[in-house]
């Protein structure tokens, strides 16, 4: 329990795709990304969606939106901003007919918004899929948590200590955070008693609005009973992922401390420092965009793109579910064509490129390769 989930040493285990990559064979990717709705209850303050001059704003054109910072939602539910019900039982379908064993159910929008959710968690479990499941927590009702408590692992957005500046990262119309802390519990408690071994986690994005209470929120966490936690950082071009320079310094001995203190066999704090840097890094440490072979990102327009960083954007659209199937994607030349064809100097700065790099590293075989 508590494991980092972006260890590369995963790529390791898909040697038989690996082979193929090698061997320049088409195969069904291991992940789906999916965002079923692009409309969300909370405007959070953090996200890559709804921040200005950001790489998805795309997005915020399905729900009729624009960039604001009031406490409400931005834009609203409209015909093109989610999928259709019936997806939830075709993607399920088309993913075993492909052979794609997980998906990740996330935003974009709040995923658990979508009329179909529950169907597809439902519908993928049943086909034998594994589910994560990335959510803001404000719409976990006990039936609900009951359901995912049978997913392979849920991660919930609680990006405080306090209702206060809950609701003020958030940028929600009413507080939130009780209702949610509450959500938590029933999801541990359903975890005990139909005895699961979903992986529940918690996502922290350090900000200034938080940085001085991130001792209060690993307290918290732990308490509720929860896998770990999992600090993390605003995507931003400048790097700086609205922090100081101090505390960038100071950051990550504030970490390593607080990992020392509170880790333990059951509850795992996890963090990654080096993001900060690759928010702003250009994309010259690695050669080819490896990651979007094993993992694709599915947006609310039904459309196939290579990662969550550009997402939404036209010109990275790769593919279209409403046009094909995942078995027919795969099998398609030209969706192979687009995918050898993107040149990742070009990206937007990669905070994938570690799993980049340690697929590199099992493609090209290095000097004395027996020499261990």
């Amino acid at each position: 329990m508590g494991e980092d989930p972006y260890v590369p040493s995963k790529a390791l285990f898909q040697l038989e795709k690996l082979t193929q990559l090698r061997n320049n064979i088409s195969f069904a990717p291991t992940l789906l990304q999916v965002d079923p709705t692009a409309f969300c209850n909370h405007n959070c303050s953090f996200c890559s969606y709804r921040q200005e001059n950001m790489h998805n704003t795309q997005m915020l054109e399905l729900i009729d939106g624009k960039t604001h910072t009031e406490n409400r939602p931005i834009g609203v539910p409209t015909e093109k901003s989610g999928w259709d019900f019936w997806m939830s039982t075709k993607i399920p379908t088309m993913m075993s007919d492909a052979g794609i064993p997980a998906i990740e159910i996330t935003g974009g929008g709040e995923p658990t918004l979508w009329s179909g959710f529950d169907n597809l968690v439902i519908c993928c479990r049943e086909s034998g899929i594994e589910v994560g499941v990335v959510t803001n927590g404000s719409q976990l009702n006990p039936e609900r948590c009951k359901l995912l408590a049978r997913c392979t692992w849920i991660r919930i957005s609680l990006d405080a200590s306090n209702e206060d500046i809950h609701q003020k990262i958030h940028r929600t119309a009413t507080k939130e955070f009780h209702r949610i802390i509450n959500s938590i519990i029933d999801l541990v408690n359903q975890k005990k008693e139909q005895k699961t071994d979903v992986t529940i986690g918690i996502s922290c994005i350090i900000q200034q609005e938080n940085y001085y209470y991130i001792k209060d929120v690993v307290l918290i966490c732990k308490k509720l009973g929860v896998d770990n936690i999992r600090f993390s950082f605003m995507y931003d071009k400048t790097g700086k992922a609205g922090l100081t320079d101090e505390q960038h310094e100071q950051l990550l001995p504030i970490l390593e401390k607080y990992k020392l203190l509170h880790d333990t066999e059951s509850f795992k704090v996890l963090f990654d420092t080096s993001r900060l840097w690759m928010y702003s890094k250009p994309n010259n440490d690695f050669k080819k965009c490896h990651i979007q072979k094993f993992v694709w990102a599915i947006g609310a327009d039904c459309k196939v793109y290579p990662c969550c960083i550009v997402k939404y954007d036209p010109k990275m659209a790769l593919a279209d579910l409403h046009t094909q199937t995942l078995k027919e994607i795969i099998d398609d030349a030209n969706f192979k064509i687009k995918q050898d064809g993107i040149n990742v100097s070009l990206c937007p700065p990669c905070w994938i490129r570690q799993r980049n790099q340690a697929i590199e590293q099992t493609q090209e075989k290095p000097k004395h390769s027996n020499f261990l």
